[in-house]
This record gives structure tokens, C-alpha cells and sequence, in this order.
């Protein structure tokens, strides 16, 4: 059985032009609605044998990392700056794009579906990673990550991945690219449209129809629905000619059914 991994979004454009234009939007950790997600912290000293084993990775010239060795001890806190300057901007270079692996949260569907009533979309994992290979899955601790600068390029992508466990519940998988933009996925990873349980059954209908129209030949339809007995959900296959009927039988006019009663005049 195949893994689907989950996006959510509202019903808006933006998530019209994902489906239209089979993009994904890579956003950048500016835009995230958490303040404290990416955040890189650093140490109050760096160490000068840290230092030494940077300049060794990162610089070719003897002479140079001499230079500026020399200059790092010095005055080792303003030499330093432009370095975590440096890899404190990078952070912000990265496009993120993060999914779950569990549509059936509670929190997910009100927290990015608008309540209810969007929609979770689900990918073949398989042909995601395939297409883009930087991945992983989020680090939840309650420490942020502290930048080491005997490893400064992993140390930006372990910030990146570093979460508060105030968020385990989302389970989130991220894929990174160089830079924050769109970027298309495949056709056939689209595997399932999700309607949340507040959906309406016009938006539905549009969303399935285009998206059968557009040949996303491997996508399934689900309803979600709200279970009697606990508090979880369940799913339906949606039926594209049953949901065209409900919508139609909606938009019958429905006949005047008022009278004029004169008995007290006559």
C-alpha cells in the first residue's frame, strides 16, 4: 500500500491555482505564522579550535585561514558577526513546503482547512520525494537548535527542521528548496481530494470536477463525515454524479407557496 502524505488548505485561490497549475508554494520562514519555527540560536563564545576546524572546511588558502585566525583572536566576537550574519540569512533563503502524514486530525482540519470546511489534499510520498529530494521530517524539542560552526551548513538545516513540541501533534514532513518560490509536483502524485466535513457541496462538486477534467488519473475523493460515537472522523468516497444531483436538486426553484386571505374584509 502506497504512503500519502497531506497538505490542507482553505478554498481560495491559492489553492485553485495549486490544483490548475500542479504547483506547490515554497515559502520562506518569514512567512511562517510561528516566530520561534527556524529560530537559530548561538552560543555567547565561539570557540577558537571551533573556528579552526571551519576554516579548514571551508577555506582552501593556508595563508588566508591564518589570516584569519590571527584576526578571530583578535577580537573573536566582531570577527565573528558576518559569519552568523551569514548563516542567519540563509535560513531565510530556503523554500519550505510541509506536509502531514495524518489527515485525520481534529487540530489540522480547524487550524488550516478553515474549520472544516477546505479540503486536505493527499500526494503519493514516493513520487514527492522523487521529484524533490530534500526532505525530512521535523525535529520536535523544546531546545531551539544552537548553531555550531564546525558544521554551519548542517546546522542551518537542522534549524530548519528544529520544532517546539507544542506542535508534535501536526507530524510534519518538509521539503526544501534553494529558495522560496512554486514548483511543480506530478501529475500522478496527486493521489486524494479530502472535503472536510463542513465543505460545502457546490465547492466540492467545482474542485472534483475540475480536478477530473484537469487528468489527475490517480486521485481519489473522500468526505469527510463526523463520527457518532468519538471524536474522530470518518470517510466516504465522494460520487461525482450523486454530488452534481444534490447541487442541481439545491438549485431548483422552489415554488411561491404564499396566499392572500380576504375572509375578514368580505
Amino acid at each position: 500500500m502506497k504512503k500519502v502524505i497531506y497538505k490542507f488548505f482553505r478554498i481560495n485561490q491559492y489553492l485553485f491555482d495549486t490544483l490548475i497549475s500542479n504547483q506547490l508554494y515554497f515559502s520562506s520562514i518569514q512567512q511562517f505564522n510561528d516566530p520561534y519555527d527556524s529560530r537559530m540560536t548561538f552560543l555567547s563564545r565561539i570557540d577558537e579550535e571551533d573556528f579552526k576546524v571551519y576554516l579548514k572546511n571551508t577555506i582552501e588558502s593556508e595563508e588566508i585561514r591564518l589570516k584569519y585566525l590571527n584576526a578571530f583572536k583578535k577580537n573573536p566576537d566582531e570577527f565573528i558577526k558576518p559569519f552568523i550574519d551569514l548563516y542567519e540569512s540563509m535560513l531565510n533563503y530556503f523554500g519550505i513546503c510541509c506536509f502531514t502524514n495524518d489527515k485525520d486530525d481534529l487540530l489540522l482540519w480547524s487550524h488550516y482547512a478553515d474549520g472544516h470546511k477546505g479540503v486536505c489534499l493527499g500526494f503519493d510520498y514516493d513520487l514527492m520525494t522523487k521529484k524533490f529530494p530534500q526532505f525530512d521530517e521535523v525535529d520536535y524539542n523544546d531546545d531551539p537548535f544552537h548553531f555550531d560552526i564546525k558544521n554551519a551548513t548542517k546546522s542551518v538545516s537542522n534549524t530548519i527542521l528544529r520544532k517546539s513540541t507544542k506542535w508534535k501533534y501536526e507530524g510534519e514532513i518538509r521539503f526544501l528548496m534553494e529558495r522560496s518560490k512554486r514548483a511543480a509536483f506530478y501529475l500522478d502524485a496527486l493521489a486524494e481530494v479530502n472535503f472536510g466535513s463542513k465543505c460545502k457541496p457546490r465547492d466540492m462538486l467545482n474542485i472534483q470536477y475540475l480536478v477530473t477534467k484537469l487528468g489527475y488519473k490517480n486521485c481519489q475523493f473522500y468526505k469527510a463525515g463526523v463520527n457518532k460515537k468519538e471524536f474522530k472522523i470518518d470517510f466516504e468516497k465522494s460520487n461525482l454524479s450523486e454530488l452534481k444531483d444534490s447541487v442541481l436538486n439545491e438549485s431548483k426553484a422552489i415554488p411561491f407557496k404564499g396566499k392572500i386571505d380576504l375572509k375578514h374584509l368580505l
